[in-house]
């Protein structure tokens, strides 16, 4: 009987270790930040600082927001860009969910700031379309904290922005937990 018990207490070891050590560490924040302006005009832009995002230490990263949560200098260009050009009503959210491409460049357990790569899918007003985006992953304490940049194109996300602007400067920055 001694011997049952005693291999029972090894398995359950092992499972709890190996368990353990598969385990990753999630990251999130519920205050992330989403700046975009049009390049070609100082008005057209806007801040979303409700955005959701979650960073796994295996490389995986998700972003969330609403459409609605963008708040413009005048509050006749956020009604035009939530009725006319996005469509919030109908298409609420834009996601992301991506990876980190260079991930053995990133220590999570070590300070320092790590030049990223991000692949994923960016969905937003009904369109998903695959992105690349470069950026920084700064370890400050153990928490991870990152920022990037990219271009959207207007029309590939079906959004008709002509008459204000074609494309449109996104930059991202969350400060996790």
């Amino acid at each position: 009987m001694n011997t049952m018990k005693l291999f029972l207490s090894l398995i359950i070891s092992v499972v709890f270790f190996v368990n353990n050590t598969d385990a990753q560490k999630i990251f999130a924040t519920r205050n992330g930040k989403v700046n975009f302006s049009a390049p070609s005009d100082e008005d057209v832009k806007a801040v979303n600082n409700e955005v959701t995002s979650r960073l796994a230490d295996n490389g995986q990263m998700t972003f969330s927001l609403l459409m609605k949560g963008f708040k413009f200098k005048y509050a006749e260009m956020q009604e035009h860009f939530n009725d006319q050009y996005l469509e919030s009503s109908k298409f609420p959210r834009a996601d992301f969910k991506g990876t980190i491409v260079n991930l053995k460049e990133v220590n999570f357990s070590k300070d320092g700031s790590y030049k990223v790569s991000v692949k994923g899918d960016l969905t937003m007003h009904g369109v998903t379309k695959n992105i690349t985006a470069n950026g920084t992953l700064d370890i400050k304490a153990g928490k991870p904290v990152t920022a990037c940049q990219f271009t959207v194109l207007m029309k590939d996300f079906k959004v008709d922005a002509s008459s204000v602007t074609d494309k449109v400067s996104v930059d991202i920055s969350c400060q996790y937990q």
